[in-house]
């Protein structure tokens, strides 16, 4: 910002985008801060903001939040999940490690370990299964039983569809929407195509009516037709 005065009076200001501030008036202050003479840039303009300003703005202010936060913002005390030492916790974010740099280096390979493991299949929620009337130890005996494979098409769990963080599904639970009766663990196509077919046995048995009896039929696309069709899904 440019300074330039006409007279005693009036001083004017050039900002930064060429525009002109005139003011009348202006005389010299003292900084409340570090009791500096300076001259203002605008008649409300209370400190100097100089270096010095600033530190002694910053350590007030450090002083003011800590005595704030000593005196009504503390924290129940805790015991460090990795030293097992007490600690006083600064925000309810802190989920139990002190401020000690080989703690925190502990919590973040211990982090990384439980990502690496779960990377490979979803987690299992626990609230999930419990809506089903299952326990957790209830639900891996019936993927044991079923030797981790879909009670229908028997495809392995491990080849199951993936979520949205690219993480395998495991199979999901089917069950009778008329009784509640759990039936068996199904990969998510075999569910999803049980579902769209809301259950219906009659519906399903003319499906594979259909399919039966539709596998050498002309009737309503010609042989060229088809040939582009697999030609397509050749390419």
């Amino acid at each position: 910002m440019t300074i330039y005065s006409n007279s005693e009076t009036e001083t004017a200001f050039t900002t930064k985008t060429g525009k002109n501030i005139t003011f009348y008036n202006l005389e010299e202050k003292e900084c409340p801060r570090c009791l500096k003479k300076f001259f203002p840039k605008h008649p409300r303009t209370v400190y100097c903001h100089s270096d010095e300003c600033k530190k002694i703005g910053w350590t007030n202010q450090y002083k003011k939040n800590s005595a704030t936060y000593n005196n009504n913002n503390k924290l129940p005390l805790k015991n460090c999940i990795i030293c097992d030492k007490e600690f006083q916790p600064r925000s309810h974010a802190n989920k139990g490690v002190c401020g000690n740099v080989d703690c925190r280096y502990q919590q973040r390979l211990q982090h990384n370990r439980n990502y690496k493991r779960r990377k490979g299949k979803a987690s299992l929620q626990a609230h999930h299964i419990r809506q089903y009337g299952l326990t957790v130890e209830e639900y891996e005996q019936m993927e044991k039983y079923q030797d981790h494979r879909c009670k229908i098409c028997g495809i392995h769990e491990s080849k199951n569809s993936v979520d949205k963080n690219g993480r395998v599904k495991r199979l999901a639970i089917d069950h009778d929407h008329n009784t509640g009766q759990i039936r068996g663990l199904l990969c998510s196509a075999c569910n999803i195509a049980l579902g769209g077919f809301k259950d219906n046995i009659d519906s399903l048995k003319r499906a594979i009516l259909y399919l039966d009896g539709s596998k050498n039929s002309k009737q309503y696309m010609p042989n060229t037709a088809i040939k582009k069709i697999h030609e397509k899904k050749i390419r």
